[in-house]
């Protein structure tokens, strides 16, 4: 049962960090002499969402019975944004474009502890008695879900940041609410046919690109336009915005 621990925290960290990487770079140093955000900053806030996450997961596994509970599923989806709406929505991120990036910073952390948690808790229940590895199907079905988390709650943190740097938390909250539960029952539509194979993997396909194309709009269509407009906002447009 322990390799479970270690398997599931390098699924979860791993792409964790390569995706920070990836988005972060072209904002930060060495691609640019002053960064568009504090780096001090972000890595408090994505801690903030290692923290914020492993509750939340705490309770989701709580009332695990409710897994394929759609109702259940979007409330807890939308209690998600929410949450990070309340760390997010301080004085100090109002009207400010770094906000953008905290808010993924947060996001990565919360998606992070939510994969590592489902990677976890479903491979243990995975194990039986008897079997002491994990079928390549399962190790298929555990990298699927916890990458989905990861993919569709750090772009969700950046669009409540979006919301905060704006001065509009509230809207675009209801836009982060409504993928997050989009997202979260098509999971549940997966668990509700885990006896069924095509369908259960079909779902998982589905929630994977749902939070892929998501993760991809916000983080390389749209995050360069959101850092320009709260800037010239801010009266701090800046020439060298990355495209």
């Amino acid at each position: 049962m322990e390799i479970i621990i270690y398997v599931a925290a390098v699924a979860a960290f791993a792409p964790t960090l390569i995706l920070m990487y990836a988005a972060l770079r072209k904002y930060t140093y060495p691609a640019v002499q002053q960064p568009f955000f504090s780096d001090p900053a972000f890595f408090g806030l994505f801690v903030v969402g290692l923290i914020a996450g492993t509750v939340m997961f705490l309770a989701y596994t709580f009332l695990n019975v409710y897994w394929t509970n759609i109702i259940y599923m979007a409330l807890f989806a939308a209690t998600q944004c929410l949450a990070m709406v309340v760390i997010m929505n301080l004085k100090r991120f109002h009207g400010k474009s770094d906000s953008v990036f905290y808010g993924y910073g947060l996001g990565l952390g919360m998606g992070c502890t939510m994969a590592f948690g489902a990677i976890y808790y479903i491979g243990t229940i995975s194990l039986s008695d008897e079997e002491s590895i994990i079928g390549i199907a399962e190790c298929v079905q555990l990298f699927i879900i916890g990458l989905s988390y990861i993919l569709i709650l750090s772009p969700i943190g950046t669009t409540i940041g979006e919301g905060i740097a704006r001065l509009r938390p509230m809207e675009f909250a209801m836009q982060a609410i409504f993928v997050n539960v989009a997202f979260n029952l098509v999971l549940a539509a997966a668990y509700s046919n885990s006896g069924n194979d095509i369908l259960f993997y079909a779902c998982l396909v589905v929630a994977l690109i749902v939070a892929a194309v998501y993760f991809y709009y916000i983080m390389y269509v749209k995050l360069s336009r959101v850092v320009r407009d709260v800037r010239k906002m801010e009266g701090k447009s800046r020439k060298n915005v990355p495209k």
